[in-house]
């Protein structure tokens, strides 16, 4: 057979190849366009790209250290958007860490934001803080952004208004005085949000959206002073911090599903009573309810005034012996429509 009967692969629809290129890495997806004219075409619509660092400098030890290593994955990265011109782009992933020009990162997200990217993950590790570029801030095509690490959000200013975002995941991302206030009222349509070690300057804050539905918060350092629920709609809510000075707010009626890791810091054991009441009053209508070992400790302590869950049907409880099983009868009692109970350790 001759090499045009076995180059059977060009031979597939435009669509399908980028379809297929899409699916690639986008080192070895761009690798394609040296083939001919036409791998060249396809690959500048190729919707998706991933860059990552440590994928390009695999797999020798201490290569990132070498001469014009750093220097060569961003003029890959440069070579690759300027292949790609102004075509449009749906997918666009980042993940660097020091070394690599944040004046260079600034300039490609804000390629793919001209080009109408709707999903962002960007995920920088430097030495230093980097701020996400304002750009970012404004987008009206942006529906899902993931980012964290050494990032931080103190260029975007109080215009920002993303219309079209729906999932918005932040780790140990960093709010300037106010933002977080300022965030939520300008993503109208938000109904996933990711807050993972978060690095707070406001020591009081309220969670407001009334088209959040699913909701994760995980925290190492419980620095916060007061924290409100304020999501009327939300039916899915993970928690796992230290409580709460106070829980002023807790309007969590729709809640279906909720699972709770929570624990004490010993300058708040005097108040944990009420705080942990307002908290485990506000989630009494969830109908699945997950608890860990910590939680249920603290549950033991406001067991006198425990709710009732009438629409709790799944209660999953992970405990030892010596944590707060005081508070399992008056637990049962209170969930009438209880079907199913799973202990585990």
């Amino acid at each position: 057979m001759d090499s045009e009967e076995m180059d059977l692969f060009s031979k597939l629809p435009d669509e399908v190849i980028s379809h297929i290129l899409s699916s690639l890495p986008t080192k070895e997806a761009a690798s394609t366009s040296v083939l001919a004219k036409k791998w060249r075409n396809l690959f500048a619509f190729v919707p998706s790209l991933d860059f990552d660092d440590s994928d390009f400098l695999h797999p020798e030890e201490g290569k990132r250290e070498k001469d014009g290593i750093i220097q060569s994955f961003m003029d890959f990265v440069d070579r690759v958007l300027a292949l790609q011109g102004d075509s449009p782009i749906k997918k666009f992933s980042l993940n660097v860490k020091t070394g690599v020009d944040p004046d260079r990162v600034d300039r490609w997200i804000c390629n793919v934001l001209q080009r109408g990217v709707s999903h962002l993950d960007l995920f920088m590790d430097f030495e230093e803080d980097y701020s996400l570029p304002y750009q970012i801030s404004v987008s009206k095509t942006l529906v899902e952004l993931k980012t964290g690490y050494g990032v931080d959000l103190y260029s975007w200013d109080d215009d920002m208004f993303l219309p079209m975002l729906k999932t918005l995941v932040l780790e140990s991302v960093g709010f300037g005085r106010g933002q977080f206030q300022a965030l939520l009222p300008a993503c109208p349509v938000l109904e996933e949000l990711m807050l993972l070690n978060m690095e707070w300057r406001d020591r009081n804050e309220i969670l407001s959206s009334s088209s959040l539905k699913k909701l994760k918060i995980s925290s190492e350092d419980g620095c916060l002073g007061t924290f409100s629920f304020d999501t009327p709609n939300l039916v899915f809510l993970d928690y796992n911090d230290f409580v709460a000075e106070d829980y002023p707010i807790v309007n969590l009626q729709n809640l279906v599903e909720v699972g709770i890791n929570i624990a004490l810091t010993e300058d708040r054991i005097d108040r944990a009573r009420d705080n942990v009441w307002k908290l485990i009053h506000g989630i009494r209508n969830a109908k699945i309810f997950c608890i860990s070992p910590l939680t249920f400790e603290v549950l033991s302590l406001c067991c006198e005034t425990m709710p009732v869950f009438k629409n709790l049907t799944i209660l999953n409880i992970k405990s030892v012996m010596q944590q707060g099983w005081q508070a399992m009868p008056l637990l049962l009692r209170n969930c009438p429509n209880l079907e199913s109970l799973y202990l585990g350790v």
